[in-house]
Parts: C-alpha cells; sequence; structure tokens
C-alpha cells in the first residue's frame, strides 16, 4: 500500500510538471502571434494614420537607443523612398536655374531684305538656352557642351544644332528661346554672331524662310555699344554722360519699335548706331557707367529724347518735321552750334523724275521755290511749279524729296559764296566756295584776272567776290534777309549748314556746351525743355 501510494504520489508530480510545461509553451505563442500582428498590417490592412504616428516615434526611440532602430525600417515609415513619392526627375528640379531680372532689349543685326540663311554662334564659356522677354529671362532645361552652335530655318522655325549636328532646340519660339553666353559674370557674357562680336545673347526668327538674325541684350550693355558711335569717344565727359542718358531714354521708349520683325530696335539712324562690342571705349564706357539707370523725363514720363549732329544755328520744334508736338522739343535759335556745310544741285529734269516716282502728276517742273520759312530760319515749305500743276512738300518730306541733310538751306538760280560775317549770300557768284580750304564741285583752286590783266592761279579759299557792294568769302551762313524767290533755271543750286532732322539736341553742340563747362543735366535742359533726369527703375513695371 505504501508502495502504492509512493508510486502515485511521483505520477502526479510528474503530471503536475507537464501540465505546467504546457501551459508555458501556450503563452509564449501567444505572445509570438503578437509580435507577428504589425506584419499582417503592412499588407494594406492598417489605417492610414497609422504610419504618421509611427513616424513621430524615432524622436523617442532614438533616445532610448533601441536595436531595432538598426534594423530596416517598415515601409510605411519611408513613405519619400517608394517610387510613387519621388519622381525619376527629382534631381533636375533641385537644379539651381541661372535667372536675369534686368531690362533686356532685342536688337535687328540683319532682317527683312537683309535677313540671312544661316547664323553661326560661338562662345569660348559655351552657352545656355534661356527663355525670356524684355524683363529678363530664366534658364532651361535644355544644356548643350558645344562652344560652336548654328542656327537655320527649318519648317518656319529657327532651329538650333550643336557642332556634332544634333538639334538642341527644334524652334526659338519666335525668339522667346536665346542662346546665352554661359559666362558667370555678366561683364564677361560676350558671343560672337556670325563674326562679330557683341555682349549677352542671340536669338531668331524667320520671315520668308530667312533667318531676322538678332542680337539679345542687358540696356546697359546696349548703351554702351551706342554712345561711341553717336558721340565721337574724344567728347567731353559731360557730353558723352547727356549722350549716355539719351540713348537709354530713347531706348527704352522705342522697345517694340519694329515689333512685325520680332524685334525693338535696329542698328542705324532710323533708330541709334549700334555696332555691338567692338565699338565700346573707356571714355564712353565711364559716362555709361556714371548715368546708369538715368532716363531723361518730363511730366513724369521718359522723353523720346530725339538727338542729332549739327543743328545748322537753330533747333525746330518736334510738329516742325513729325506729326506729334512733345512740349520739351522746341524749336530756338542755337547758341552753341558748329557750322557744317554742304551744297547739291539738280537739274530741272531730275526734279521732274522725282515728282513723278512720288505720284505728283504736275508734268515737267519748270520752277521751285521756298515758299516758307520758321521763325528760326528753317525752311517750313518747298514748292514745285510744273506743266500741269503744282506739288508742295512740307515737314520731313522737304529732306527726302531733295536729299537734303539739314532745313537750313536757300535755293538759287547759281552756286553760292558764303559771306564773311555769316549774314550775306552773293548771289551772283559763279563759283561755288562753301568753306575755308574746300570748295564744292572738287574746286580746289582758282584762276584770277588781275586790274593789269595778268591771270593768277590762287587757292578758292582766298577768294573774295564783290557784286559791287558786298564782299563775300567762303563761310558763314544763309543771311537772315535773304529772299526766297523762285528758281527757273536748267539747274537748281541748294547750300545749306547744319546735318540732321533739327529736333532736340545737336551732338556737336553739347560737345561745345560741355567744353564751356556745363554739365549734362545743363545740356539736356537747354534742348530738351522742362526735363528732368530720372530713375529708369521708377518706371519699370
Amino acid at each position: 500500500m505504501k508502495r502504492f501510494t509512493k508510486v502515485l504520489c511521483v505520477a502526479l508530480v510528474f503530471g503536475l510538471l507537464f501540465a505546467g510545461l504546457v501551459f508555458a509553451e501556450g503563452d509564449e505563442a501567444e505572445t509570438g502571434a503578437d509580435a507577428e500582428e504589425p506584419a499582417s498590417q503592412q499588407t494594406g490592412e492598417q489605417d492610414l494614420t497609422e504610419p504618421q504616428e509611427q513616424t513621430e516615434q524615432p524622436e523617442d526611440a532614438e533616445t532610448a537607443e533601441q536595436p531595432a532602430q538598426e534594423e530596416e525600417t517598415p515601409p510605411e515609415t519611408q513613405p519619400q523612398e517608394t517610387p510613387a513619392e519621388t519622381p525619376a526627375q527629382e534631381p533636375a528640379e533641385e537644379r539651381e536655374y541661372r535667372t536675369d531680372e534686368r531690362t533686356y532689349l532685342w536688337i535687328g543685326l540683319a532682317y527683312g531684305s537683309g535677313a540671312v540663311n544661316r547664323i553661326t554662334l560661338k562662345c569660348s564659356d559655351g552657352f545656355l538656352i534661356v527663355k525670356g522677354n524684355n524683363k529678363g529671362w530664366k534658364e532651361t532645361d535644355i544644356t548643350t557642351d558645344s562652344k560652336t552652335l548654328t542656327i537655320v530655318p527649318s519648317g518656319g522655325q529657327a532651329t538650333v544644332v550643336d557642332e556634332n549636328g544634333t538639334t538642341i532646340l527644334g524652334g526659338m519660339g519666335n525668339g522667346g528661346y536665346i542662346v546665352m553666353s554661359a559666362a558667370e559674370d555678366p561683364e564677361d557674357r560676350l558671343i560672337t554672331i556670325n563674326g562679330s562680336k557683341y555682349r549677352d545673347g542671340a536669338t531668331a526668327t524667320v520671315t520668308g524662310g530667312k533667318l531676322n538674325v538678332i542680337n539679345v541684350i542687358e540696356l546697359e550693355h546696349y548703351v554702351r555699344g551706342v554712345v561711341a558711335n553717336e558721340m565721337g569717344y574724344s567728347y567731353p565727359l559731360e557730353a558723352l554722360k547727356a549722350q549716355a542718358i539719351t540713348a537709354r531714354s530713347y531706348a527704352y521708349r522705342n522697345i517694340n519699335k519694329h515689333k512685325n520683325y520680332g524685334i525693338d530696335l535696329c542698328t542705324t539712324q532710323d533708330c541709334q548706331v549700334y555696332r555691338g562690342y567692338v565699338s565700346e571705349h573707356d571714355t564712353t564706357d565711364e559716362a555709361c557707367s556714371q548715368t546708369a539707370g538715368k532716363v531723361l523725363t518730363y511730366d513724369g514720363k521718359i522723353t523720346e529724347s530725339f538727338y542729332y549732329a549739327y543743328s545748322g544755328g537753330a533747333t525746330l520744334n518736334s510738329e516742325d518735321v513729325w506729326a506729334n508736338a512733345l512740349p520739351y522739343c522746341r524749336g530756338k535759335v542755337d547758341e552753341y552750334y558748329s557750322d557744317y556745310k554742304w551744297a547739291v544741285h539738280y537739274t530741272m529734269d531730275e526734279l521732274t523724275e522725282e515728282m513723278v516716282s512720288r505720284g505728283k502728276n504736275i508734268g515737267d517742273v519748270v520752277s521751285v521755290q521756298v515758299t516758307e520759312r520758321h521763325n528760326t530760319g528753317a525752311v517750313a515749305e518747298v514748292t514745285f511749279v510744273g506743266t500741269k500743276g503744282t506739288a508742295k512738300f512740307t515737314k520731313s518730306t522737304i529732306l527726302s524729296v531733295l536729299g537734303l541733310k539739314s532745313f537750313m538751306f536757300a535755293m538759287n538760280d547759281s552756286q553760292f559764296v558764303w559771306s564773311k560775317d555769316g549774314q550775306a549770300v552773293v548771289s551772283d557768284a559763279k563759283i561755288n566756295v562753301l568753306g575755308a580750304g574746300s570748295a564744292g564741285e572738287g574746286l580746289s583752286s582758282v584762276y584770277v584776272i588781275g586790274a593789269n590783266g595778268d591771270v593768277v592761279e590762287t587757292s578758292a579759299s582766298d577768294v573774295r567776290i564783290t557784286n559791287g557792294t558786298e564782299t563775300a568769302m567762303p563761310q558763314g551762313n544763309v543771311s537772315e534777309g535773304w529772299t526766297d524767290d523762285p528758281v527757273r533755271s536748267d539747274v537748281v543750286y541748294i547750300a545749306g549748314s547744319g546735318w540732321g532732322h533739327g529736333v532736340g539736341m545737336p551732338q556737336t553742340s553739347a560737345r561745345n556746351m560741355a567744353e564751356l563747362g556745363f554739365d549734362c543735366e545743363q545740356i539736356l535742359q537747354y534742348y530738351y525743355e522742362g526735363t528732368e533726369i530720372g530713375d529708369l527703375a521708377d518706371f519699370i513695371q
């Protein structure tokens, strides 16, 4: 019995131990199931807010230095690394694009009838392909390593091709895309366009299957390329500063002047003479630098700021030459003018042909006459009389019809000799002597018959001619008392003084004022009445 009891006790002990072991294994199994629950949630069963809660945990986990952070983090905590969240071009968006928000101009180097078949661009600094307008530009994603690019017309577009023949830009978007020098410093941005060097960049438009060549240039750089061409670099600094201000003002006022060709301005006297980088000079650069951003204003607006070479003794009202009356361009006697004389002559047959070419059916021209002058002496009207009618010309048409340099002129049936004092013209003189040391018609010397009958050869500039009451020598101006009689001879002689349209600032007069000690503001206010110097930045929107 004792032995049975002992065996029973041992069996109970083993039974209890076995039961406890089974119980313990059951607890471990339940714990493992709980640990694997997040893995099942990764299949998409988890609430969408849970990844946000998990992404807030790293701060606590880091301070606890849990080994789990060294293991691979579940995908929910790394949404940035999934393909859906990370575009393939993300690095390109992070690229720092170069921009320029200064004022730019589109200058037509060759356009219209001068358009070309091909443009070759070269730049030792390489190129940027940018997109812009008058308010600046921004770099695009288009890149090239070429130092030489070619623009050709293709399908009505200007196409850019690199030196390997690869097309890098299928169309320049009517001048909206620009090939810009890649130099970091704006002062170093130089580009060669068909063999000539210019600042900044180039673009092109297509008309009639050919390319309009355009230099896209920052305003201040453009002014530097204008001043030395419009006014000699040897002029006094204050005169050059006046020129820089007028050139800058005119350029800004005339943006889009030639918009039909996709350009703002041309390179001729129709706009302003511009020849690019080769024109720049230290003295003119200094004038541009000292006046940078300055414009001429009247009544809160930027002026047109017309200018020309020689006044001939007087300026004109703007409406005396063109249609619009500008209150700051008023005609006046020019106290500071330099003299510049010229002369032309025409036969009546030539004048008849000119009338026909202009659609004036007046028959054969038999006379021509200055029929009206302004109070300054400038010619206001010229009348042609023909066998079938009469034609009158005024304003700027006078110069174009007769091919003249200024409105300060007179007509005669014989050649002119200017009086010594500048007030009288001997009308019956039969030689044309227009200035000291010079003579019309290539005349360098004349033969004079002396009182004793001897024939003496002498310089034309030494000739004195008398009509019995007046003695004349070759210098001076048209007389204030000159009578504008009709000219009916076979040849019409015309002589005058000055060079240019007569409106605004005569450049040689500005030089003379500067040499007398006037500063640029005084010069400008003398020729543009009621004006002030202002800041261009105040007018840029």
